[in-house]
């Protein structure tokens, strides 16, 4: 009987230290993970910086290659055909009053992160037919699909979830 307690001492104690040794393990992860995030959080604010400098080409300067936009309407651009779509709705937009952009969602694995943001805005825009300026309050969801790369983290995709909420302001000041 006692030499049987031995051998379960033994093996506690060897059960107890793969346990620390898996711990630490996971400790190291979630640093990688905390990091990935972090880098992940920066990228999504320098994108949010370029809408509000009205700069197209900083929304993609963090996009992979085959990096795709899709509207709430479902039609899907290219980087190149962004880029175009971006420059002719900033020529419409003077002003971005205000932009809050808030991460509802962030999965990381090792090489790709699920990514969902809710962006709120106030801007100042003009009516194409009949050039009068209105201001405008916007709310829009996207989700993204972010790719890690010898760049870091890029995104790869970034799609509408919905249809943006929309609503016609009082001039401001």
């Amino acid at each position: 009987m006692n030499s049987w307690r031995g051998v379960f001492f033994i093996l506690g104690g060897l059960l107890g230290m793969l346990g620390v040794t898996s711990c630490s393990t996971t400790v190291d992860s979630l640093g990688g993970a905390k990091a990935d995030r972090a880098e992940i959080e920066n990228r999504i604010a320098s994108i949010r910086d370029s809408i509000r400098a009205r700069k197209a080409e900083g929304i993609v300067h963090y996009g992979t290659a085959d990096w795709s936009f899709t509207g709430p309407d479902g039609v899907t651009f290219n980087r190149a055909s962004y880029l175009v779509r971006a420059e002719a709705l900033f020529a419409r937009v003077p002003v971005i009053e205000s932009l809050e952009t808030k991460i509802d969602r962030l999965v990381t694995t090792v090489t790709t992160a699920e990514v969902e943001i809710t962006q709120t805005m106030v801007r100042r825009e003009i009516d194409p037919a009949t050039k009068a300026e209105s201001r405008v309050w916007l709310r829009y969801r996207e989700q993204h699909l972010w790719l890690k790369t010898d760049r870091g983290w890029c995104v790869q995709r970034v799609a509408f979830l919905g249809a943006p909420e929309r609503k016609i302001l009082p001039p401001g000041p």
